[in-house]
């Protein structure tokens, strides 16, 4: 297992006839003698064309209605829906990624990282380690979304699963993700229905895979330009290897993926969306080191890890959780 930092923290047939053989019997003239040696009667030609014609006229009636059996064709099955266009996820994006910001007042120092709303009444999943924040004494923290982000919403916590186990014995938990629920908007207009992604729970990712990762990476931009200029990011990643960290090693939970511009602090909390359908598969959790986002690799969990995780803790999957209105 590579070790893994936490990404969020920045300080800054037809049918067939058989013919049966006919045999002909030709008799005796009555009035003969019998002879050891009979004599036979000469056969007149003109029965046996009659019968040839009869004969030729079958084979004829098999052939046409051999032709006329209609075969029921090999059913086709549908097309592939058209994968989803890239303009498309990034227009959706900027109203359905956002990026966390959190100042710790008494530490006097920004907390960024990012999250995805994932229902239309204002659920947003991010990393349990970011979400904490939120709970904090002292610490205040606001959504923001847009490229750059601006100040859109407040929200509170709804769900964290417990964070004592970790992997590898590092500091990334096992359990690193949360459910915020979105309180009220900065403008003060009412929250509505909102533009979300939707989570696949029983997506199964490939080694080799592309994905799109949507987040706000903010390590290289320094404490000014990131309050000010911190831009969504949106990328394609390739899956390149598939991991467990637990100690069930029949079932995989994480994803590690190459290096993307995306790997950087404050992308924890992003998601990954398959090409097929832009829908959530993965949640970026943290990254390996490295000088360069070239030298990194991403972690995140499968989403069907989160869906997990949920029932583990609740007793039930996330599409119900978020339908009990928490």
């Amino acid at each position: 297992m590579l070790l893994l930092f936490v990404g969020a923290l920045f300080a800054v047939s037809s049918p067939v006839i058989d013919l049966e053989k006919i045999s002909i019997n030709i008799p005796a003239g009555e009035n003969e003698e019998a002879t050891s040696t009979p004599e036979l009667k000469e056969v007149e030609e003109e029965p046996v064309q009659d019968l040839k014609t009869e004969i030729e006229s079958l084979k004829k009636s098999v052939k046409e209605i051999s032709e006329s059996v209609i075969l029921e064709p090999t059913p086709t099955p549908p097309p592939a829906p058209p994968a989803v266009k890239s303009e498309e996820i990034y227009a959706k994006g900027l109203q359905a990624s956002l990026n966390i910001f959190c100042y710790d007042k008494t530490e006097g120092v920004y907390i960024m990282g990012s999250g995805a709303i994932i229902h239309p009444s204002g659920y947003v999943l991010t990393n349990a380690h970011l979400a904490t924040h939120f709970t904090e004494a002292g610490t205040e923290c606001v959504l923001r979304r847009g490229s750059p982000a601006k100040n859109f919403a407040n929200a509170k916590v709804v769900w964290i699963p417990d964070q004592t186990k970790k992997i590898a014995d590092g500091e990334i938990p096992m359990n690193d993700a949360a459910i915020l629920k979105i309180t009220s908007m900065t403008d003060g207009s009412a929250v509505g229905n909102l533009e979300y992604f939707k989570i696949d729970p029983f997506y199964l990712i490939k080694e080799g895979e592309r994905l799109y990762s949507l987040n706000y990476p903010t390590e290289f931009l320094g404490a000014e330009t990131a309050l000010r200029d911190a831009n969504l990011v949106f990328s394609l990643g390739t899956v390149e290897k598939i991991v467990t960290i637990d100690e069930e090693t029949s079932t995989a939970e994480g994803i590690y993926l190459k290096g993307e511009l995306s790997a950087q602090h404050g992308s924890s909390g992003g998601i990954f969306l398959d090409l097929q359908n832009g829908n959530v598969v993965g949640l970026f959790v943290g990254l390996t080191e490295g000088a360069t986002t070239a030298d990194r690799k991403q972690f995140m969990f499968m989403s069907s890890y989160l869906e997990r995780i949920m029932v583990e803790d609740k007793g039930i999957g996330l599409s119900a959780f978020l339908a009990s209105s928490p």
